[in-house]
């Protein structure tokens, strides 16, 4: 698998609700996380090289969208996967 990168556009599966997919762009990743604010607790870990932190777009949300922190690959509830290539 392909390691998630700051900037990268990714899918989120929502962990409420419906669990609607979701475009979500990584905001943080092992490479770009800050130390500093991890430290002082600003921001949470990452559990992995392949875990990331995101901006998750939703329309109709009233900033437009949401974070999540420490997300982990996959297909379930709560996870990002790549999007599918047409």
């Amino acid at each position: 698998m392909q390691r998630p990168a700051t900037g990268r556009i990714v899918r989120y599966r929502g962990k409420q609700g419906l669990h609607a997919l979701r475009a979500a762009i990584v905001t943080a990743d092992v490479e770009t996380l800050d130390p500093e604010g991890v430290r002082v607790g600003a921001l949470p870990g990452l559990d992995s090289e392949f875990h990331v932190h995101l901006w998750v777009f939703s329309p109709g949300h009233a900033r437009g969208g949401f974070a999540e922190f420490n997300v982990g690959p996959g297909q379930t509830p709560g996870t990002w996967h790549w999007p599918e290539r047409s």
